[in-house]
């Protein structure tokens, strides 16, 4: 079993220029967060709107294991990366996430895990430079066969039309999260009554004490995850790969159809796991649990072990 270290990791951020020769367009600025410093390197992906803190729970628990440096970044339109005017679309994404691994030097032997709009990108990252990657985890995302559900659309449309801050955090949070888990105990060892004290005070980082997303930033990634679409044929180029894969959902998640898990697992031949009860944002609700399937996942894709 890996020993978890009690030293503090190493640490950067900073901002790099991504789309340089791309479309004659002007370069995006991408900002990232770098923790830890060891050989296993692990990339996460986020979600629409989400900055790269959204990931912080899971960097939290890998930051303690030395062998591992871990990446978290802003997307085009997010956080304290650049957003530019226009429609952006999921494989445009990956190609920023490319030009990041470029400028990080990590050309290879990459892991990557994405959640919702994260995991849409992974798969045009995996589709795009498969040779890079040694593992991929797709958290509560589809590959975007069908027209989104109903409240899928709906949650989208009232999250671009709240305007104050505070408000658009409770709605996220009640949508994101099941309402029997927000209204249990607090982690252990914090000081949070309930999870919902614990989500609000996550969420104040990611929505309130960071720059507001831009309306036309919030409609170009909405966009991107309405219009994302890896069909059958694609899915089945990454699964030619051999790049171990497993897909992560939730039973309670409102935006993210079950069956698209079923679809995308049949597709990719990969493990999967279901979380009874749990919600979209598996990571933050069950972070033991999710870390130490990925830790899993590239533990066994390094020694050529996995199974399907």
């Amino acid at each position: 079993m890996t020993q978890a270290s009690t030293a503090q990791p190493r640490f950067e951020k900073g901002h790099v220029k991504v789309g340089l020769h791309r479309d004659n367009k002007k370069p995006v600025k991408l900002y990232y967060e770098k923790t830890g410093e060891g050989p296993i390197k692990l990339l996460l992906i986020t979600g629409l709107g989400t900055p790269a803190s959204g990931w912080d729970p899971v960097v939290e628990y890998f930051s303690k294991r030395p062998e591992y440096t871990i990446v978290a970044f802003d997307n085009r339109g997010a956080g304290y990366s650049d957003a530019p005017h226009g429609l952006y679309s999921t494989s445009q994404m990956a190609q920023d996430a490319v030009d990041l691994l470029d400028a990080l030097g990590w050309h290879s032997d990459v892991n990557v895990a994405g959640i919702s709009m994260g995991g849409m990108i992974s798969l045009e990252l995996i589709h795009a430079a498969p040779k890079r990657f040694s593992s991929l985890v797709l958290t509560s995302t589809n590959a975007g066969r069908s027209p989104p559900q109903l409240v899928t659309m709906a949650f989208f449309a009232r999250v671009l039309t709240i305007l104050d801050p505070h408000l658009r955090l409770k709605f996220i949070t009640d949508h994101l999260y099941p309402k029997g888990w927000l209204d249990q105990a607090g982690p252990p060892e914090s000081q949070f009554k309930t999870n919902r004290d614990f989500v609000t005070v996550t969420l104040q980082k990611q929505y309130i004490d960071i720059p507001m997303q831009p309306l036309h930033a919030n409609v170009a990634q909405v966009w991107a995850a309405l219009t994302h679409h890896v069909n059958p044929q694609r899915l089945a180029q990454i699964h030619a790969s051999q790049i171990p894969i497993l897909i992560v959902s939730g039973t309670e998640d409102q935006l993210v159809r079950h069956s698209a898990s079923h679809y995308m697992q049949r597709h990719l031949n990969c493990r999967m796991s279901i979380f009874e009860g749990s919600g979209h944002i598996i990571p933050s609700e069950r972070t033991m649990a999710y870390c130490a399937l990925v830790e899993d996942l590239i533990r066994h894709g390094r020694d050529g072990q996995i199974e399907t």
